[in-house]
């Protein structure tokens, strides 16, 4: 059997400490008279070091408005009123000194650090009327015009067209802001008409007549094999393209035919000839699309049935030509839409 253990006899006497764990509910207290003390004290504190580190740091809002003071009463004082015979831009003047520049080149850039920039200058409104008289009254052509007075084929159609607007204004009775257009002019740059009685007298462009748009067609890259000894000019680069060369393509392609043959020194007299011959071939070429146009416009039977719509005109027996109107196969059954060859 095994070994029985001996356990100590406990007497009914013997005192036994137990101990027993019970929960113990923490009454909050707030020391109200202490409370709003101590935060004052903290919060100025806080301010007394907020002002020592704000003595540290310097108030640019206030340099910024000093600097600015002492501008307008030094060079600044130069912009307070326009000139009224001109521009009057900051690269117009010396920015240390304020002293205004000779050279006229720096009065066309408002921006002193854009020097790429430059102010366009404005019609006049004598070569604004000018330009009426000339399309209007004396029937020449827009692009005539154009070439002649150094304004662009957009630039020219605008002036035609607001100019009637006005005209149409003035004998309506609506009052028209011509201030407006004197302070601009007094203001900017302005575009004046040549005195007309003076023959050596030559009209100042108003602006680049041959600017050209860039087409999309041109906009992708092309790598293109040519032998060395070819001569890979504007006219290839174009039909790669799929566009005309930049000869034909300008606004005014008589002018660089008018440069090419300054260039290649011939006389003023063949030059003039060959103006002449291709002012002439012009007018028939004009004349040829008011013809084509005045066909178009006349009147004529005009037949509807369904989604066809014929045409009908008088004609003679043999000058009619092949048939025509024929409908297209597109809708029949049976028919192949797709093509079968390359």
């Amino acid at each position: 059997m095994p070994p029985r253990i001996v356990l100590p006899s406990i007497s009914s006497t013997s005192r036994v400490a137990v101990a027993i764990r019970t929960p113990v509910r923490v009454v909050p207290v707030r020391a109200l008279s202490n409370t709003s003390t101590a935060r004052a004290r903290e919060s100025d504190n806080q301010g007394q070091d907020d002002e020592q580190e704000g003595s540290d740091k310097p108030d640019l809002n206030k340099i910024a408005r000093d600097g600015f003071k002492a501008w307008i009463r030094g060079p600044g004082n130069s912009f307070r009123k326009p000139l009224y015979d001109g521009t009057n831009y900051l690269s117009s003047y010396d920015l240390e000194s304020g002293e205004r520049k000779e050279r006229d080149s720096f009065r066309d850039r408002p921006f002193p650090l854009n020097p790429f920039f430059r102010s366009h200058p404005v019609l006049s409104e004598e070569l604004k009327n000018h330009i009426h008289e000339l399309v209007t009254v004396r029937g020449r052509s827009v692009r005539s015009v154009s070439a002649r007075l150094g304004v662009s084929l957009e630039r020219v159609g605008a002036v035609v067209r607001l100019k009637e607007v006005e005209k149409k204004w003035i004998e309506e009775g609506k009052p028209v802001a011509t201030y407006l257009t004197k302070a601009l002019h007094t203001m900017l740059k302005v575009t004046p008409l040549s005195d007309k009685e003076s023959k050596q007298s030559r009209q100042e462009f108003h602006e680049g007549l041959q600017d050209m748009v860039s087409h999309p067609f041109s906009h992708r890259q092309a790598f293109i094999p040519v032998s060395e000894s070819r001569t890979f000019t504007r006219a290839d680069a174009g039909h790669e393209f799929g566009l005309p060369p930049t000869e034909e393509a300008v606004p005014h392609p008589d002018l660089v035919k008018i440069t090419k043959e300054r260039a290649l020194g011939l006389d003023d007299s063949v030059r003039l000839q060959l103006q002449i011959a291709r002012d002439n071939a012009a007018v028939k070429e004009l004349k040829k699309e008011e013809e084509r146009k005045k066909k178009l416009n006349t009147p004529a039977k005009v037949v509807e049935r369904g989604r066809f719509v014929w045409r009908l005109q008088k004609a003679e027996t043999g000058k009619v030509g092949f048939r025509y109107g024929i409908p297209h196969m597109d809708r029949k059954k049976g028919q192949v839409k797709i093509p079968t060859s390359v």
